[in-house]
């Protein structure tokens, strides 16, 4: 009897590309973290990128690796009609799809669909385009958001808004972010207590946030302001950096916090020091369309107080797992900090069910299984892809672009914070 060997597939090559800053913050993470648990035997990844931050991150997993600077064209920044630059962009994104096979491409951020979309359509791939954010009219119209093959929403607000411009069902989707859990709970536990010198009686309250405006660190502050003025123990545990943080400063100093607030900047042990003795996490977001940091908490088996918008219902179960509360109020946070502050028992329990319920929804082997499956079904179905190459998706845009002209002189509700 004859034995045939078994021919093994050869792997998919896959272009992941990512816009940002030169840093490594929850979309750096996720993408790392995908890169990293894909199955090998089946995609193998190459990165450009325009952080060279992310690019040494990624260089140890021993893959190919491009690091240039991205131009868009009617962006923020200048120039913004840089039409050398972008067509370099093209040329160069070409290249790298000849040079390495590739076979599908998958867009981290929306930015770089502005070009891709161009160099996906010029060698029939498959473009998947990653939303880790939710995106100005503006913008969902000039990166061209709408004509990717697959727009993949880490949240349901953030496809929404696709949908909410006419853009075919059957090409959005939503994928959950997913943490390493195995490798976070390896962290080394860090007693939070003795590390900032807490009492021993101190409520920790912990926020892991960038210091920016739309992380509402300010509402924390003002929440904590009115729990120490009731003599509740409370401390206020910020790890994160950011732009805002003279400003939090000073806040701090002006309500007589300093012994109470701690900014302790960024940090790699953030699962550990939670599960150091912290009592619970604390979010004051403007805006999330997810909350990676929300599922480390969870999965540090901490209650989660957060406010009930974007995606974070999505994270965080209102009396199952966490308390959500209005958005921009911070009286509200500092009532929830009371609650669990008195009710122990249910703190404890939230704790319990937020852990099991990030292990059974936000692992990162779900996360990369999902988007396996999605490569996979872009790959084997060519038909799919040739539609999609077909024509430009035109609607969406001329739509959306219709309401906001019609939309564009009436005036705008006033927020007021009561």
């Amino acid at each position: 009897m004859t034995l045939t060997p078994q021919v093994l597939p050869t792997p998919q090559k896959v272009l992941f590309v990512h816009y940002g800053d030169d840093w490594i913050r929850g979309s750096e993470r996720c993408l790392i973290d995908l890169i990293t648990h894909l199955d090998k035997t089946l995609f193998e990844p190459v990165l450009w990128c325009n952080s060279e931050r992310l690019a040494n991150e990624v260089r140890p997993l021993d893959i190919p690796v491009y690091v240039s600077n991205f131009t868009l064209l009617l962006g923020e920044r200048a120039p913004k009609w840089d039409v050398i630059g972008f067509s370099r962009l093209v040329s160069l994104g070409l290249r790298i799809v000849d040079e390495h096979q590739i076979s599908l491409i998958h867009s981290n951020s929306g930015a770089p669909s502005q070009w891709l979309n161009l160099v996906s359509r010029a060698r029939k791939l498959p473009l998947v385009l990653h939303l880790h954010s939710r995106y100005p009219l503006r913008d969902r119209i000039t990166l061209g958001l709408h004509h990717a093959s697959m727009a993949v929403g880490v949240s349901q607000p953030v496809v929404d808004q696709l949908l909410t411009d006419g853009a075919v069902p059957d090409r959005c989707q939503v994928i959950p972010n997913g943490i390493d859990t195995e490798a976070l709970l390896k962290q080394p536990v860090e007693d939070i207590r003795r590390s900032l010198g807490l009492p021993s009686d101190a409520f920790v309250a912990v926020s892991i946030c960038s210091l920016i405006h739309r992380k509402g660190v300010d509402l924390l502050i003002e929440a904590c302001k009115q729990l120490r003025e009731l003599r509740l123990p409370v401390h206020l545990v910020v790890i994160g950096e950011g732009s805002e943080r003279k400003a939090l400063e000073a806040q701090i100093a002006e309500a007589h916090l300093t012994n109470y607030v701690h900014l302790v900047g960024e940090k790699h042990n953030v699962v550990g020091l939670m599960r150091g003795g912290a009592d619970l996490c604390i979010s004051g977001a403007r805006e999330e369309v997810f909350g990676l940091t929300l599922a480390e908490a969870g999965l540090a088996s901490l209650p989660v107080i957060a406010p009930r918008v974007g995606g974070i219902p999505s994270v965080i179960s209102h009396q199952k797992t966490g308390l959500l509360v209005p958005t921009e109020d911070a009286h509200a946070l500092a009532q929830a900090i009371y609650h669990l502050f008195v009710n122990q028992n249910q703190r404890l329990q939230l704790g319990v069910q937020g852990h099991q319920h990030v292990l059974a929804n936000f692992t990162i082997k779900t996360h990369t299984s999902a988007f396996e499956a999605l490569y996979n079904g872009l790959l084997n179905n060519p038909a799919m892809t040739t539609k999609w190459m077909s024509h430009w998706q035109f609607v969406p845009p001329v739509k959306a672009s219709f309401a906001f002209v019609k939309n564009y002189r009436k005036p705008h509700p006033v927020e007021v914070a009561v």
